[in-house]
């Protein structure tokens, strides 16, 4: 009888089990990695951000702000926006046809900042400078992050304009 080639239904049972068991032990470091990279992603979008305002306010010779996507307590959690703060072409919210450039945001992130109590705007000015910055820090986290590790992060921007990010724990304050 000659012999046939393939698997039999018990090699193909087993080797499902052997893949079942291994995709149960790595599902939930999968779930905890994507919030990572949700929480990083968003920390680097406002380094991003802020870097992209103050050459823009070089380049331009104009003052260049970074608005909330909304000017409520959860604005930039919703996204934020860069665009020209003087002149005719004024940027007044992000729904303003001559914004430069959208951020939007991830779900699951919160994004807080002192900068909405004080203003709704983050303005740059013509020599890159920044002048409510220096002690409004931005904090980016999310619930699902475990307490203990430091994945949370903290952008600081000082009054010459300048970026940094921090790690900081899930319900550290900057």
């Amino acid at each position: 009888m000659p012999r046939v080639k393939g698997f039999t239904l018990i090699e193909l049972m087993i080797a499902i089990a052997i893949l079942g068991i291994i995709v149960g032990l790595a599902a939930p470091a999968m779930s905890d990695f994507a919030v990572r990279q949700r929480v990083s992603g968003q920390a680097s979008e406002i380094m991003l951000a802020l870097a992209f305002a103050r050459s823009e306010a070089v380049k331009q010779n104009r003052e260049v702000v970074i608005l909330p996507a909304t000017n409520s307590a959860t604005g930039w959690s919703d996204g934020w926006c860069v665009g020209l703060a003087s002149g005719t072409d004024a940027m007044s919210n992000c729904d303003d046809p001559d914004r430069l450039r959208d951020f939007s945001a991830s779900t699951g992130v919160t994004i807080t900042s002192a900068f909405l109590a004080t203003s709704p705007r983050l303005t740059f000015q013509r020599d890159g400078t920044c002048s409510l910055c220096g002690s409004n820090p931005f904090n980016i986290t999310s619930a699902n992050l475990k307490a203990t590790s430091t994945d949370a992060r903290c952008v600081s921007v000082t009054r010459q304009g300048r970026a940094s990010l921090t790690k900081i724990t899930r319900d550290a304050s900057c």
